[in-house]
């Protein structure tokens, strides 16, 4: 009997212990779960002045902060070594469609081998400028881009309205 006794007693002090566990973790990976819930900071800050810039895009055209002056544009930065990347790009082609941008005022920027961008740049096309860039790009310097994907929402006076880093961009047109 008094090996019955102690079986249970072991066996709730086990229960126990596992409920503080289980307790502990929970509170843990709401803690995470907060502290993620704010957006990554990368790009220039809203309210700032597009950065000075210029690059060649595959096309052979050139692109530029003068380029982007007079209206609402969006660049976006990805890089073929993101695992997150593939996932924005029909975001971007939404979000491009909804805002009315056309191919001059969408321009991505992918930071890696160009033999490896092929997944980012097919469906880009006649969507989007593409640049690429080997890693660190000098663009991605630039820009203050810390992490990929990464979107700039340029308004109608040229300045950043929006950078976030993260899959889901700003899909309101910012025209403003």
């Amino acid at each position: 009997m008094a090996f019955v006794v102690a079986g249970l007693v072991l066996v709730g002090a086990i229960g126990l212990l596992n409920l503080l566990l289980l307790t502990a973790v929970i509170r843990r990976l709401r803690r995470q779960e907060e502290e993620r819930g704010e957006a990554l900071r990368s790009g220039p800050r809203p309210g700032e002045e597009l950065p000075e810039f210029s690059a060649v895009a595959l096309s052979g055209r050139s692109v530029s902060r003068a380029g982007l002056a007079g209206g609402p544009a969006v660049l976006v930065f990805l890089s073929t070594g993101c695992p997150a990347c593939p996932a924005a790009v029909p975001r971007l082609v939404e979000y491009a469609a909804q805002a009315g941008l056309d191919r001059e005022r969408t321009i991505v920027v992918i930071t890696g081998a160009e033999s490896e961008a092929g997944e980012l740049i097919e469906p880009l096309a006649g969507v989007a400028t593409v640049v690429t860039e080997p890693f660190p790009g000098e663009l991605s310097r630039t820009f203050s881009v810390s992490g990929t994907p990464t979107t700039v929402i340029v308004g109608m006076d040229g300045r950043v309205a929006y950078a976030e880093a993260g899959t889901s961009p700003l899909i309101a047109p910012a025209a403003a």
